[in-house]
C-alpha cells in the first residue's frame, strides 16, 4: 500500500474553499479549483459539519506578550510583579 503526500492548504485557501462552499459549489468543483482531490476538500470541511468555525479570538483576559515581558523580567530581578 502506497502513502499519499499530506495536502496542505494556506489560510487563503482555507477562506477561498469556505467562500465556494457557502457559494453552493460541490466538492469536486472546489478540488478542481484548487487542483486538489474531492477527498482533501471534505476532510477539511467535515469536522465542522460543514459549517464555518466562528473565528478564534483571545480572551480579554490573556496576558498580552508585553505583560509577560514584565514578569519575566521582574522574576529574573528578583521582585513581585505589581500594578
Amino acid at each position: 500500500m502506497t502513502r499519499r503526500k499530506r495536502s496542505r492548504l494556506s489560510a487563503a485557501q482555507k477562506t477561498e474553499i469556505w467562500k465556494r462552499w457557502k457559494a453552493g459549489q460541490t466538492l469536486h468543483e472546489i478540488g478542481r479549483a484548487f487542483d486538489k482531490p474531492h477527498t482533501t476538500i471534505h476532510q477539511f470541511l467535515l469536522p465542522s459539519g460543514g459549517i464555518r468555525p466562528a473565528t478564534r479570538r483571545r480572551s480579554r483576559l490573556a496576558l498580552t506578550l508585553a505583560e509577560r515581558e514584565d514578569i519575566s523580567r521582574g522574576i529574573a530581578r528578583d521582585h513581585r510583579f505589581v500594578r
